[in-house]
């Protein structure tokens, strides 16, 4: 154990994270949350000097399928953004900070936005609302001087949702992807392309997609030509997608060159010129940024200090990207492709819990499947014995945990605990066949691979198995739920607004995944015994570990009554738990203040278990 444990709040303090990166002739612009406020500033950086364009009072976020992406885009000097507050679109005059409104229709929400500049125009995705819940989706052209829009695809009730468009370098051609419900878009999504008249409206459009399954993503255009990353063969790979629809292989390595899209307008590769591509290439779940020629052959690799990039941007022959290592806050990236010379734009902040960070070691096991699962372990420095362990659960639960700078590894390890990471069956980065794995093992797989897991870390004596805790948030929750109802490998639980009844959450649940735990757990008119198996509500007599809970009062995605009944239920049994409410967040707590109360209320808990089982080292 380090000399001096990281407090709580030194570990959230000036927790910055960037997206969202957008770069144009005239600078580079981004999305920076602001840790103490929870609000999401647009950041520009131009002549060298990176300054905040919004207000304190204005968050640029979108709501658009519940997670939003495409925030914002730049048109000359202006930025037409999607104020938080309101999800309608403002412009920005990036100059002078002037500000006004674009579109005005309160029953609406607005992400994926594109600048049009051939026609002055702004492209977005617009979701349409009826008592605040979404109906349907439609893709709009809309008029930057007044804000009036001509629909180009979609419907504003229906079963469709819509990616981020894109445009061809003349703007008379346009691609996107397009999903059906209740299918989520690392399922199966098709793949649109578009001729536009003088003024932005649709001529023809065809159907690009694979006659086989295949989820779809991140389309853009090198001058007329199409390109996109399609999962059919097995892993999200590059390809271009010819006149005749024929799909040509840009990719060598079985390796998935993206995640999955939760987000509109994710970004993992980007065209360079002179036959040269950047990519991101997750290999073992590992993200790395490589140089590719034409034919998919890797150049070299770029950045080996980091581990993980989002938002790959080419411009000006130099790469631009949001990156993120283990020893420093997110950096806004610009690097030279040939000698890979790197110039920090932004970020990169070395602060205190930064540097308390200790090293990620890979692991790997075998699940009972006998696929193999892979993870981080993170060990506390010195201390006598084998140490007891936190295993996280990452959300999702279709996502992934990368190896990169996290305040709650570096406040676990700095007080004597091992943190591991485990992405189970189901997480993203390793294939479509282990993406796809989940399908209907939810509350199963996952708890089997969290349980194996510790026995396999104890095994390599790298942990005490004796001294395990779990934590979870959303997705995680449930698993850490199920974890308590079915194992006892536990002493004691962290559930974050996590999930204890699916049904409930089922009926409720926004339109974006209104068809996701029918996959996960079962059709319930079919699966119902599968539903009643994994509900953690209707087996809480079988917990006997302690469980602490954090909800947010505005959370409308996990409602606090779910986290309410667990408890409730749990203390008639007899189980010691905790809940810890915070009136001022929703569905993931933005606020310093809250996080670093997460972090000392469940070390307090997790230390008194520890204590009660008086188990040595």
């Amino acid at each position: 154990m380090t000399a001096s444990p990281l407090s709580a709040r030194a570990a959230v303090a000036a927790y910055a994270q960037r997206d969202n990166l957008r770069v144009v002739d005239d600078g580079v612009y981004w999305l920076e949350s602001d840790p103490d406020s929870g609000q999401t500033r647009l950041m520009c950086w131009r002549e060298g000097e990176a300054r905040q364009l919004t207000p304190d009072d204005l968050s640029v976020r979108s709501q658009v399928n519940g997670y939003g992406g495409g925030a914002f885009c730049v048109l000359d000097d202006t930025v037409y953004l999607v104020n938080g507050g309101d999800q309608q679109i403002h412009a920005l005059d990036s100059r002078s900070g002037a500000l006004r409104s674009l579109t005005n229709l309160p029953d609406s929400r607005h992400g994926g936005l594109v600048a049009d500049p051939v026609r002055g125009r702004v492209l977005a995705v617009r979701e349409h609302l009826d008592n605040g819940y979404g109906v349907g989706q439609t893709l709009v052209s809309i008029d930057v001087g007044n804000g009036q829009a001509i629909t180009l695809a979609g419907r504003e009730r229906g079963p469709d949702n819509l990616g981020c468009p894109v445009l061809s370098a003349d703007a008379t051609a346009m691609a996107w992807v397009e999903w059906r419900l209740p299918a989520m878009p690392w399922e199966q999504t098709r793949l649109r392309r578009a001729v536009l008249d003088t003024d932005g409206a649709i001529l023809a459009t065809e159907d690009c997609s694979m006659a086989i399954p295949a989820a779809i993503q991140q389309p853009c255009f090198v001058d007329q030509a199409l390109y996109a990353l399609s999962d059919h063969a097995g892993w999200w790979q590059a390809y271009r997608i010819d006149d005749f629809g024929r799909w040509i292989s840009l990719s060598l390595d079985n390796v998935d060159g993206a995640n999955a899209p939760w987000q509109l307008d994710e970004r993992h590769y980007a065209w360079l010129g002179n036959n040269r591509w950047v990519r991101v290439c997750f290999e073992q779940g590992l993200p790395g940024l490589v140089i590719v020629d034409e034919h998919g052959r890797r150049v070299r690799r770029l950045a080996e200090h980091y581990t993980d990039f989002r938002a790959v941007q080419g411009a000006g022959g130099r790469v631009h990207v949001i990156a993120r290592s283990v020893d420093a806050l997110d950096s806004v990236l610009r690097i030279d492709p040939e000698s890979g010379a790197i110039e920090i734009l932004a970020g990169g902040e070395h602060t205190a819990a930064c540097q308390a960070m200790v090293p990620p070691e890979p692991f790997s096991f075998r699940a009972r499947d006998d696929q193999s699962v892979f993870g981080f372990l993170y060990r506390p420095a010195g201390g006598p014995g084998r140490p007891p362990v936190v295993m996280r659960v990452h959300g999702g639960p279709t996502s992934a945990a990368y190896p990169v700078f996290d305040p709650q590894v570096a406040f676990w390890t700095s007080h004597g605990f091992a943190v591991a990471d485990v992405n189970y069956r189901g997480s993203s980065g390793y294939g479509r066949a282990f993406r796809m794995s989940l399908q209907g093992q939810w509350g199963k797989a996952d708890v089997e691979d969290i349980g194996d897991a510790v026995a396999h870390l104890d095994r390599q004596q790298a942990i005490d198995g004796r001294r395990a805790f779990v934590t979870g948030r959303s997705a995680g929750g449930f698993t850490v739920l199920n974890a308590l109802v079915h194992t006892d490998t536990f002493l004691a639980g962290a559930s974050l607004f996590g999930v204890s009844d699916p049904e409930s959450l089922r009926d409720m649940t926004h339109r974006f995944e209104s068809g996701y735990l029918d996959w996960l757990l079962g059709d319930p008119q079919v699966s119902l015994t599968t539903w009643q198996q994994r509900t953690p509500l209707f087996w809480a007599d079988r917990i006997r570990s302690p469980v602490i809970f954090f909800q947010g009062e505005q959370d409308t995605v996990v409602v606090p009554e779910q986290t309410d009944t667990m408890a409730h239920v749990l203390r008639r049994c007899g189980v010691p738990v905790e809940v810890v409410r915070f009136t001022d967040e929703g569905h993931g707590f933005r606020r310093a203040e809250n996080q670093a109360q997460v972090l000392d209320r469940t070390l307090a808990f997790f230390r008194g278990r520890l204590d009660a089982n008086e188990v040595d080292p």
